[in-house]
């Protein structure tokens, strides 16, 4: 499936993040057909249950972390764009409307060295999207 074999890890996922302005995360779920892992609106508590921490922004999340059981990051990523690809059409819509949108990967390091990788084929439908791409890499080394 992909040219270069899985840069083993501890644990990643990604997220594809939706920052909608002032439109209500519940259309973005709405005109996506998409349910989200979490949605957070601006002035509210961001995770009820959790230290508090008021959201400054309205967010609509859509996570791996739960959906793809892999160490290798690009099946994370291949996930959210496979849930993206039916609705290209209404994320662009979402991006006119002034939402910013990007793909957010995380991916920790099992013996400090090396990193995530991304095949051709992930970064032309990451740009044909118009994500930005984000990395949260831990190198953890032994000593």
């Amino acid at each position: 499936m992909y040219a270069v074999p899985p840069v083993p890890c501890k644990r990643t996922y990604a997220i594809l993040r939706i920052y909608p302005g002032d439109l209500d995360p519940t259309e973005v779920t709405q005109r996506l057909g998409l349910e989200p892992t979490l949605c957070q609106w601006q002035g509210k508590l961001r995770h009820p249950g959790k230290p508090v921490h008021i959201a400054s922004l309205n967010g609509w999340f859509l996570s791996s972390k739960d959906a793809v059981d892999s160490s290798d990051s690009r099946q994370h990523i291949d996930w959210i764009l496979q849930q993206l690809a039916p609705r290209a059409k209404a994320l662009r819509e979402l991006q006119t409307m002034g939402a910013r949108t990007d793909l957010f990967c995380f991916w920790e390091s099992i013996d400090g060295r090396s990193g995530p990788v991304l095949s051709p084929q992930q970064m032309q439908k990451i740009a044909d999207l118009q994500l930005d791409c984000g990395y949260e890499v831990l190198v953890r080394s032994g000593r």
